[in-house]
């Protein structure tokens, strides 16, 4: 194992578009030395053709092609290739920043056991109105709730969609992460199973590093910024979307993970919603509907939704009354 460089992996999450950037940006804010795999999950022949030739100028890309698969599938099977002591995992709608690799790399280096180390992921305004960038991802963790004598899990995230510089400074404990950009040691991501899930996995994979002692951490030093949803899609990223979130696969990701722990999570109804959101508001900016007019879009068809099918959500402030669920909790996992 080389352990003087990192591999990076570069896999459509939720759409096709934005590779080309990806990809540049990523040459452009790197310095130091990394092998890249760039992961085709069916990209339309046109974007394929300049993917290629964009790799073509560099020794150290390749473009893997799987079909059309789920985005954890393609990680399942990219894993076996990385030869290097590092893996970013960075997807193809989401950009690092200058000097974002030193600080993710120091961390790692300083103690054996941890496994993961995230940057903090800042979202681009699109999708509603607000900041240009905000906090998407600084730190989560699974907490509880009680209801009627069972548990259920709730994702905590905190900062939530504060102000970059409201975020705090120095090595921050994790429970877990998310896909949009992070770092592993390939040491620990191969000594856990790889869930089927186009949901909860990163959850999965948290328990799983924490249960054998691995520690997750996030370095605020180190910036990605994801796009969210607010750039407009071409048709072929819909088709890409709408297969990755079909109803088929959330809802089985959602049962292999009660299967696989022996907890339902509090929000499943409210995340089945979110994506049907989504839908319509990709689907309506597609159209070329202004933002303002989609996310009204939105709110009509959500409603309408919600008069047919409820989502089951009987506490009332339910993140408030949630407390953090301990490791424990997991020990008698199926």
């Amino acid at each position: 194992m080389d352990n003087n460089s990192i591999t990076v992996v570069i896999t459509p999450r939720d759409r096709y578009s934005g590779i080309i950037n990806c990809i540049r940006n990523l040459y452009l804010c790197t310095e130091q030395r990394f092998e890249l795999k760039v992961i085709d999950l069916d990209y339309p022949k046109s974007l394929k053709q300049k993917i290629e030739k964009e790799l073509a100028q560099h020794n150290n890309a390749e473009l893997l092609s799987y079909g059309l698969i789920s985005p954890i599938q393609a990680m399942q099977k990219v894993r076996p290739l990385i030869e290097t002591e590092y893996v970013m995992f960075l997807d193809n709608d989401s950009n690092v920043t200058a000097n974002w690799l030193p600080p993710l790399l120091d961390i790692a280096k300083a103690d054996p056991q941890i496994a993961v180390v995230n940057p903090v992921t800042l979202e681009k305004e699109g999708v509603d109105k607000g900041a240009e960038l905000r906090n998407h991802l600084f730190t989560n963790a699974v907490h509880t709730i009680d209801y009627q004598g069972e548990d259920y899990l709730i994702e905590h995230k905190s900062f939530r969609r504060s102000l970059p510089e409201e975020l705090p400074q120095g090595i921050q404990d994790s429970e877990m992460f998310e896909l949009h950009g992070v770092l592993f040691s390939t040491k620990a991501l191969n000594d856990i199973e790889l869930p089927d899930m186009v949901i909860r996995e990163h959850i999965d994979i948290g328990i799983q590093l924490r249960q054998k002692g691995y520690k997750i951490v996030t370095q605020p030093e180190s910036i990605i910024i994801f796009d969210n949803l607010g750039t407009r899609m071409a048709w072929y990223d819909m088709k890409f979307f709408f297969f990755r979130w079909h109803p088929k696969y959330t809802e089985a990701s959602s049962r292999l993970f009660e299967q696989r722990w022996g907890y339902r999570f509090y929000s499943e109804q409210a995340m089945y919603l979110w994506v049907f959101r989504r839908k319509v508001f990709l689907f309506s900016r597609w159209l070329y509907v202004p933002v303002n007019g989609a996310n009204m879009a939105v709110r009509i068809a959500a409603k309408l939704r919600s008069f047919i099918k409820p989502v089951w959500d009987p506490i009332k402030g339910v993140e408030q009354k949630a407390s953090p669920a301990p490791l424990s909790m997991f020990s008698k996992a199926k």
